[in-house]
């Protein structure tokens, strides 16, 4: 989940570790981003004015 901390917008204070899944907020234009990073599975929880909350978690158990 570490490739999250290199997505643009993302600040590594807002970056929420619970057993395996990780949620974040990520800018509106950014999006595509974490989507597009391989083996991770990534689900937008609401959408705000500026930003995604979002979860993240494994593709594939480890």
């Amino acid at each position: 989940m570490e490739e999250l901390v290199g997505v643009k917008g993302v600040m590594r204070d807002d970056i929420h570790v619970n057993d395996d899944t990780v949620t974040t907020y990520v800018p509106l234009d950014r999006l595509e981003d974490p989507e597009g990073l391989e083996g991770i599975t990534v689900k937008v929880v609401e959408e705000y004015e500026y930003e995604y909350p979002i979860s993240a978690k494994p593709s594939k158990p480890a």
